[in-house]
């Protein structure tokens, strides 16, 4: 349970290392983005798990392969993505509470995305959505103090290496509910 529970999270991590140090090279200081972070990334798989585990009372089955879909497509997604989490990261504040609201969506739409086959692979719940806020405060504290040092080939690399972890998961997921 634990290896699937870290299946989860790594990405979400390698991705909010990502945009964590895009951020970073912009000289932000570090704790503000990575409470927007934590909190944000922790409460919206819950968006997910929900229409997740709506489908999967109606269509059990499908519901269970359409979350490894998803997370295939996440992954294309942010692989596509990583070349401009510079720019990204450009548009996100943490000077307001109106402007940490919008930073907090913009990073954690993945979480949605990642909430929905949750629903499907009886976790539990409380302790996935722990360690997915546990990470993106350590991932985002450390990505932004470190990511002048970093650089945007590291933003953009974690990137891409978050969208291969997604991939992979989904792939995982799908085979797994294939061999039973």
């Amino acid at each position: 349970m634990i290896v699937k529970i870290a299946a989860f999270v790594l990405p979400l991590g390698l991705d909010t290392l990502a945009i964590a140090v895009a951020i970073g090279m912009r000289g932000v200081k570090p704790l503000r983005p990575a409470i927007v972070f934590a909190v944000f990334e922790g409460a919206m798989p819950l968006v997910g798990i929900l229409a997740g585990a709506l489908l999967s009372h109606a269509f059990q089955q499908v519901a269970e392969y359409f979350g490894g879909v998803v997370l295939i497509g996440l992954g294309v997604h942010a692989m596509r993505e990583a070349g401009e989490l510079i720019e990204e990261a450009e548009r996100l504040a943490f000077t307001t509470v109106r402007t940490m609201m919008l930073a907090g969506l913009a990073v954690s739409i993945d979480e949605i995305a990642v909430g929905f086959p949750l629903a499907t692979e009886n976790l539990p719940i409380a302790a996935v959505l722990i360690a997915i806020a546990t990470q993106a405060f350590v991932f985002g504290y450390l990505g932004v103090s470190f990511g002048s040092n970093l650089g945007a080939r590291f933003s953009r690399s974690a990137g891409k290496l978050a969208g291969f972890a997604f991939i992979l998961l989904g792939l995982w997921l799908i085979i797994s509910h294939l061999t039973g």
